[in-house]
């Protein structure tokens, strides 16, 4: 774990696919028969907190990432930290007193 942590680029793509997955899971798990209100609930309270960590350190380690490859990580970490945050206020404006 020591070795993955010292090596920014390997973060950063790690970042992006978890944030993919997490995205498709939040997006793709409502599509489902089964799903219920609660149950949404719950994939909410779940990966949502974990999507705003992982994008979140993502974006510091493209910070480090030496070569172009720099800027493409900062764009796309910045684009799903603004795609993060326009699901959750239109998710959550219902929940505002």
């Amino acid at each position: 774990m020591k070795i993955f942590f010292r090596i920014p680029l390997k973060v950063a793509v790690s970042s992006v696919a978890a944030t993919v997955i997490l995205y498709g899971v939040i997006i793709g798990g409502p599509l489902s028969r089964a799903f219920t209100a609660s149950t949404f609930g719950s994939l909410i309270q779940i990966t949502v907190p974990i999507l705003i960590f992982i994008t979140i350190l993502g974006f510091i380690y493209s910070f480090f990432i030496k070569g172009n490859q720099k800027f493409i990580f900062l764009l796309f970490h910045f684009i799903c930290i603004i795609s993060l945050g326009i699901y959750v206020s239109i998710a959550l404006r219902d929940f505002a007193p």
